[in-house]
Parts: structure tokens; C-alpha cells; sequence
């Protein structure tokens, strides 16, 4: 594993990657410590996913308890809420 400042590592950049090209991790720091890290990835990780922190979905969990609640006397009815909701934020 090879560490970097981030001033060394924005001169070094093409070098680094292809360290990481070549299966070597470098990690970007700064005020000593680790912020950033450059891996090796192949095709099969680039089907990203979603991933929210601890942090974040906490965050969420408190919004959507914020939220003021909806009641539908049906759900053809919900689906026309939705549908007319989702048109407006376009």
C-alpha cells in the first residue's frame, strides 16, 4: 500500500492510477490522515450500487418521519396522487 498527500498525489496522478492499474492500493491523506484510497477495479465493479452511510440513513429515517402522512380511500386513488406528484417534480 503506497500513502499520498493530495498536493503529491494531484502531480502524480497518472502514476498512481497506474499503480492501482496494476493492483497496488494508494491511499490519499491528508493532515496525515486517510481521506481517499485509489484500488484496482475491473469491469464487474462497475455495476455500482446505492450506498448510504450510517450517518445518511439516519438522516432519511428522520425526514421521512417529518413527512406528513397521506391517507387514499383507495389505491387507484394513491397511483393518481403519485402519478400527478411525480409530473409536477419533472
Amino acid at each position: 500500500m503506497i500513502t499520498q498527500s493530495i498536493s503529491e498525489a494531484r502531480r502524480k496522478l497518472g502514476e498512481l492510477i497506474e499503480l492501482a492499474r496494476n493492483g497496488e492500493q494508494v491511499v490519499i491523506i491528508k493532515d496525515s490522515k486517510p481521506v481517499a484510497a485509489l484500488t484496482p477495479i475491473d469491469d464487474s465493479d462497475l455495476e455500482l450500487t446505492p450506498k448510504l452511510t450510517a450517518a445518511q440513513a439516519r438522516r432519511l429515517e428522520r425526514w421521512i418521519k417529518s413527512q406528513p402522512r397521506k391517507t387514499f380511500p383507495s389505491a387507484a386513488a394513491a397511483v393518481e396522487f403519485l402519478k400527478r406528484d411525480c409530473a409536477k417534480q419533472r
